[in-house]
């Protein structure tokens, strides 16, 4: 069941072979644990280093102690280690083309459910977004994130909160990995390209169009795809 660690980074060695257990059903949600003492002699680590482990997986969720009965699995254990693998893959360096890919997914379908449902407030909303993104390219003062607003404003319109809080976690990473955002490259053409873009996808969401709005969102996703770093 346990497997004795090699002498470096101990207490990462020790917390990835606990989230395996975990997640291979060895040790079930909401049940007690072993000690700190009985796991380093387990693993063959110092208390130090079971200690150290211990306290990492406490921070990310995965267990709770609790004063004077011991330290616990937590019940949604199993979901907290599927999101830090997401967020690990997402993070990966080779990652950037399948987060853009995802959004070719599923943008273009959030964008033909909010052209069929759409309201006037929300449609004033979003040419707003468009009208502060043509300004901001004007003076020199466009950043990524309105472009993001406007994405994020169709999909809150489609009403599909899960999909929306998908998205926006998508988008967000994209937005960190600073040295590969796309929008940081383009040029005051470019820019007002894709504002363009922006505007015939507002405009089929006006109109009612959900089939035309889809195939815009798509169009300018594709297009976007062009402006990625060249994998070497």
């Amino acid at each position: 069941m346990y497997k004795p660690t090699s002498r470096t980074m101990l207490y990462e060695e020790v917390i990835n072979q606990i989230l395996d257990l975990i997640k291979k059903g060895l040790w079930k949600p909401g049940e007690k644990i072993p000690t700190e003492m009985e796991l380093a002699q387990s693993f063959e680590v110092s208390r130090n280093s079971m200690r150290e482990a211990l306290k990492v997986l406490e921070h990310l969720k995965i267990i709770q102690s609790k004063a004077g009965k011991g330290t616990y699995l937590l019940e949604n254990s199993i979901q907290n280690i599927q999101a830090l693998e997401l967020a690990s893959v997402m993070r990966e360096a080779n990652s950037l083309d399948q987060l853009m890919d995802t959004r070719l997914i599923i943008e273009p379908e959030l964008t033909y459910r909010a052209a069929a449902q759409a309201s006037l407030d929300e449609l004033n909303n979003l040419e707003k977004l468009l009208k502060d993104s043509i300004e901001a390219v004007a003076t020199n003062t466009y950043f990524p994130s309105l472009g993001f607003s406007f994405h994020m404003e169709i999909a809150k319109i489609s009403r599909n909160t899960l999909l929306y809080k998908f998205l926006e976690s998508i988008t967000l990473e994209l937005m960190a990995q600073r040295k590969l955002l796309v929008l940081s490259h383009l040029s005051k053409k470019d820019l007002l390209k894709e504002i363009e873009e922006h505007r015939f996808i507002f405009e089929a969401i006006k109109q009612n169009n959900p089939e035309e709005a889809k195939k815009r969102m798509y169009v300018h996703i594709q297009n976007a795809k062009k402006f990625l770093p060249v994998k070497e």
